[in-house]
């Protein structure tokens, strides 16, 4: 009877023992489980941060781009301003130094207005509204007899300076159209006097000005992006870059006339 007594409790240590050590050995698998846990969610932060810190470098590099692209762009411009104002330095010094009669530059003025008139209605319809009515105040200019003949001469070589600048770069502004006898509000693109585009504001539609016809043509869609690009880099919101735009058929001029 005691031997049974000894086994039996022998047997309930030994038992104890195996769930003691059983309970350790589970604990010890949900201690690593959970330690594989944490590093594999403190990986994915790490590779979460890293894409962040490559993406945040990338956008540093291309903003670095577009400054340093744009300081260059500045430089040009500041470079075409002091041209500018020594060429209207040098007009000032040249009319003070010609002798002005009225009867011998009166004539010249009013044909030069005459003939400045003629080609804003020829040229590209940019901004038309401006160019006609500088044309407007320069007539009265020229027609007020409080004027000076130095100050008439002015507003005319001033009105030939602000037509040469049209032909320079690109330039966009946002203006109305007439388009199939409706007003219609579109952004413009001028390059130069070469060519003129526009873009509708909600992007789906652009034209072209064909001096052929006098007329819009338009544009298939894959034209409208590198269109909309221009009117930014116009817009000096991007920096400057090479862009393929299409191009209006040239006027053909034979020894008749225009063809």
């Amino acid at each position: 009877m005691t031997r049974i007594v000894l086994f039996l409790v022998a047997t309930a240590l030994a038992s104890s023992a195996a769930w003691a050590q059983r309970d350790r050995v589970g604990e010890a698998i949900n201690t690593a489980e959970e330690t594989t846990r944490q590093a594999s969610r403190s990986q994915s932060r790490v590779d979460n941060l890293d894409a962040e810190t490559k993406r945040a470098l990338e956008r540093y590099r291309r903003a670095l781009w577009e400054t340093q692209q744009l300081k260059v762009y500045q430089q040009q411009l500041a470079e075409l301003q002091k041209l500018q104002e020594r060429e209207k330095a040098e007009l000032e010094r040249a009319l003070a130094d010609v002798p002005l009669k009225e009867e011998d530059l009166m004539p010249l003025m009013l044909r030069m207005v005459n003939t400045l008139e003629r080609f804003i209605e020829a040229d590209l319809p940019y901004a038309l509204d401006e160019r006609r009515g500088r044309i407007e105040s320069l007539k009265q200019k020229l027609g007020d007899a409080d004027a000076s003949l130095t100050d008439q001469f002015r507003g005319v070589i001033e009105a030939y300076q602000a037509e040469v600048s049209y032909g320079r770069g690109l330039n966009s502004r946002r203006t109305q159209i007439d388009l199939d006898g409706k007003q219609q509000v579109v952004d413009t693109l001028r390059v130069g006097r070469v060519a003129l585009f526009y873009l509708t504001l909600d992007g789906e539609n652009a034209a072209m000005w064909n001096p052929q016809i006098n007329r819009w043509e338009e544009l298939p869609a894959t034209e409208r992006p590198t269109i909309r690009q221009g009117i930014r880099i116009a817009r000096q919101t991007v920096a400057p870059e090479l862009l393929t735009l299409p191009m209006p058929t040239p006027r053909r001029i034979a020894a008749g006339g225009e063809q």
